[in-house]
């Protein structure tokens, strides 16, 4: 007995191609920002969606006018979803970018989209199919997941034609899968997305690492450039690189993340001044405000947790370590404390 979940919309049902223009935006608005080239476009627009829901997978298709597809990380945040989206493009096809990734679809192609990161592309007149894939099921099965955003399956390949008849295969005997059916269809849709797509995914991993070196040099130079603006947060980064909240946390997993990351680097810049001597005149609290640590016992606990000391013993250790050079300068006795680890940190190539 079928089981799935079915939805339509035709453009043509409703008064007004606009009105048919912002049912369709609202339609899509938890996968894509839509948009159209002027007033003649939306006067002009057509569509006609038809999606099945098989349990864990949803699969449809859609037939529109040229528009223009978004992504951003505004987008990413209010849909809540991070999910995959293959889609084969029976008509039409568009040109755009993926996180930095050109992508070109011609009819016949299939593309694959990561919803935790950022796109934009400029679709002309199309017929598509479109399956969305749960994350936790295709991710296990790939060595290169990051890899996949904006990856195209040409038509022409075997791998392509193999992928094409499938979807289509599915989505037309959508309407008659009983729950069983679907239950099966979901692990063997996921292993041969992954078998098809992966191996591309696989040989991008040095180009790929690459990238996210480049990006995170870029990401924490701006960083540093801007410790003391208080407006310096994950989602001030994100606008400013076109980034996904979710693809800059795993470019900065191994730093501690990215709020631990501007945390750690607003200390390191307080203690070099806390213990230069051209900020000895300066409270500490007054420094500690400038980075960007409006509350100063939190930012002494903090403070005691990265360097196993206060705020108020850096400056004086600081401080020995200085009268400690001058006494050896002048000949002097030594009588000063533990000032090698302040020499160490003065070191200037």
């Amino acid at each position: 007995m079928p089981s799935s979940q079915f939805f339509r919309f035709d453009g043509s049902s409703v008064s007004s191609a606009e009105e048919a223009y912002w049912i369709w935006r609202d339609i899509v608005s938890v996968l894509f920002d839509v948009s159209l080239a002027d007033a003649k476009a939306v006067d002009s627009f057509r569509v006609g969606v038809e999606s099945y829901h098989l349990g864990p997978l949803l699969i449809g298709s859609a037939e529109s006018a040229a528009q223009q597809f978004r992504r951003s990380p505004t987008t990413i945040a209010r849909s809540g979803v991070d999910h995959y989206v293959v889609q084969l493009y029976q008509q039409g096809g568009y040109v755009g970018e993926a996180e930095g990734r050109t992508v070109r679809v011609e009819p016949g192609d299939i593309s694959i989209l990561d919803l935790s990161r950022t796109l934009q592309t400029q679709a002309e007149s199309f017929r598509n199919l479109t399956l969305v894939v749960p994350r936790p099921l295709l991710e296990p099965l790939l060595k290169n997941p990051d890899g996949l955003h904006g990856m195209v399956l040409p038509g022409r390949s075997a791998l392509g034609h193999l992928l094409s008849n499938y979807l289509r295969t599915v989505y037309e005997t959508a309407g008659s899968l009983s729950a069983e059916d679907s239950a099966a269809l979901t692990a063997a849709t996921a292993s041969l997305i992954a078998g098809c797509f992966g191996p591309s995914a696989d040989a991008q991993e040095p180009v790929m690492a690459a990238r996210r070196g480049a990006l995170l040099l870029a990401v924490k130079r701006y960083i540093d450039g801007n410790l003391a603006d208080p407006d310096l947060t994950v989602d001030h980064l994100a606008r400013e690189f076109r980034l996904s909240r979710a693809t800059l946390a795993r470019l900065f997993e191994t730093l501690g993340g990215v709020a631990g990351y501007i945390r750690e680097r607003r200390l390191l810049r307080c203690l070099a001044e806390i213990t230069a001597p051209d900020h000895a005149h300066r409270s500490i609290g007054e420094l500690a405000y400038v980075w960007g640590f409006g509350n100063e016992a939190a930012f002494s606990r903090a403070f005691r947790r990265m360097f196993g000391i206060s705020p108020r013993e850096a400056r004086a250790e600081a401080s020995l370590a200085r009268r400690a050079a001058q006494q050896r300068l002048s000949g002097l006795p030594d009588d000063g404390g533990p000032v090698l680890a302040q020499w160490i940190r003065n070191l200037k190539g």
